[in-house]
């Protein structure tokens, strides 16, 4: 005979067969009872389906018109906000060290500039040579006008200082400052024999240039048409040209005299400044 197990049923409604739980219907013989069938199982009721949830009807929302909330300023005190100091590690590298230009073995080189030696200002005769050449007019005049005197008196007998206030003598007095003043820029600082030969030049010039401007004040100033050999046998025009020949000459040899000094200073200064350059040239500063 077929052994099968008792069925057990579970709290929860399960079936558990249990293998302890068998019946020996052979052992038990012929007098044993007939076990009854146990009763069939109840049938286990399938999960409900899920709940499909109902549509929600839409609906038309309306936006609210939110009015602006007005907020006022607020008012913010600045903080203090103490500098922390800077870190001694700064983001820029450090610069690499910088060596010395130079050491104990190659000491500094000291550059000297050293000027070449400046020329002599030389020395002129022409500043002083005019201030002479003034003196010599002036000395010009007052021999002049004893010398018309003496020749009124050797000519008359008598003698007139009226000459004094006319054209006729102050124009060669003129003439002679001009043309002893224009030899001294000349000459400069030449000799007495430079001075001797414009003396020459001095006299005709005081002789011609008194006679033409004699004409021509007599023509432009009284409209008299003057005689131009009567002038050049006049006894003052001639007079005249020998004084300043003279006087021109004694003058010349002053101012000739101070030219030699100046030279000379002038070559002793030379002499030092071409001294000073040679020694420049050859290196000795």
């Amino acid at each position: 005979m077929a052994t099968r197990k008792p069925d057990e049923t579970a709290p929860d409604g399960e079936i558990v067969n249990d293998p302890t739980a068998q019946v020996d219907v052979v052992s038990a013989g012929a007098d044993a009872p007939a076990v009854a069938d146990a009763p069939p199982p109840p049938a286990v009721a399938p999960p409900p389906p899920p709940a499909v949830p109902e549509p929600v009807p839409s609906t038309v929302v309306e936006p609210a018109v939110v009015e602006p909330a007005v907020v006022e300023p607020a008012v913010v005190e600045p903080a203090v906000v103490e500098a922390e100091p800077v870190a001694a590690e700064s983001a820029v590298p450090p610069l690499p060290p910088v060596e010395p230009l130079y050491t104990d073995a190659t000491p500094p080189q000291q550059v000297v500039y050293v000027h070449a030696p400046v020329p002599p200002r030389l020395g002129g005769n022409r500043g002083a040579g005019t201030l002479i050449a003034v003196l010599a007019a002036i000395v010009y005049g007052v021999v002049l006008a004893g010398a018309t005197w003496i020749l009124q008196y050797a000519s008359s007998g008598r003698t007139d200082a009226a000459f004094l206030g006319t054209w006729d003598f102050y124009i060669p007095v003129a003439v002679f400052a001009i043309a002893f003043v224009l030899l001294v820029l000349i000459v400069n600082r030449a000799g007495w024999g430079a001075h001797v030969f414009g003396s020459l030049l001095v006299g005709a010039a005081v002789f011609f240039g008194t006679i033409g401007l004699d004409l021509l004040v007599n023509w432009l100033g009284w409209q008299v048409r003057g005689d131009f050999v009567a002038f050049l046998t006049s006894g003052f025009h001639i007079l005249a040209a020998i004084l300043a020949r003279e006087v021109a000459v004694w003058f010349g040899a002053i101012i000739a005299a101070r030219g030699r000094r100046v030279t000379e200073r002038n070559a002793i200064l030379r002499a030092e400044f071409d001294a000073k350059l040679a020694e420049f040239h050859a290196g000795n500063y």
